[in-house]
C-alpha cells in the first residue's frame, strides 16, 4: 500500500513539476533604451545615448535589413527572369508552330497552283474552229444570197 501511495505522489510530480519551472529574468535581454541629451546635460557630448542592449539591436537591425534587402533583391530578380524565360520560351514554341503552318500552307497553295495549271493547260480550246466555221457559213451564205437575187432577176 505504501508502494502504491509513493508511486502515485511520483507521478504527479513528475506531471506538475515540469509546468511550476522558474525562468531567470536576467538571461532575458531587457529592452534597449534611448535618452536624448542636450547640451550642457552630464555627458561627454551633446546628441543621443544608447545603452549596450540598443546599440546592439540597432546594429544588428541594420545588418539584418541589408541582408534582407539582398535577399528580397536576388529573389524578385530570380523571379523576373523567370518569368521572362517563360515568355521567351513560349514565344519560341509559339514561332515553330506558327512556321510549320506557314510551310503547311504554301505546300497546299503550291499543289493547287500546279493541279490548276494541269486544268488549264489541258483544256482542248476549240475557239479556232468556231470562228473559221463561223466565215465559212458566213461566206456560203453570202454567195447563196448573191445566187439567189440574181436568179430571180
Amino acid at each position: 500500500m505504501l508502494n502504491k501511495i509513493i508511486a502515485l505522489l511520483l507521478a504527479c510530480y513528475l506531471v506538475f513539476l515540469p509546468t511550476i519551472a522558474l525562468a531567470d529574468e536576467s538571461l532575458v535581454p531587457p529592452n534597449g533604451k534611448i535618452t536624448g541629451l542636450r547640451y550642457k546635460q552630464p555627458a561627454p557630448y551633446s546628441g543621443v545615448l544608447l545603452n549596450s542592449v540598443a546599440a546592439a539591436k540597432l546594429l544588428a537591425e541594420k545588418s539584418f535589413s541589408e541582408e534582407q534587402w539582398k535577399l528580397k533583391l536576388q529573389y524578385e530578380l530570380a523571379k523576373q527572369a523567370a518569368t521572362l524565360s517563360l515568355t521567351i520560351e513560349t514565344q519560341k514554341v509559339t514561332y515553330g508552330a506558327l512556321e510549320k503552318k506557314h510551310t503547311t500552307l504554301m505546300k497546299i497553295k503550291d499543289g493547287e497552283i500546279k493541279r490548276l495549271a494541269q486544268i488549264a493547260s489541258n483544256t482542248n480550246d476549240y475557239s479556232v474552229w468556231w470562228a473559221s466555221g463561223g466565215v465559212l457559213v458566213g461566206i456560203s451564205l453570202t454567195i447563196a444570197v448573191v445566187y439567189a437575187v440574181e436568179a430571180r432577176k
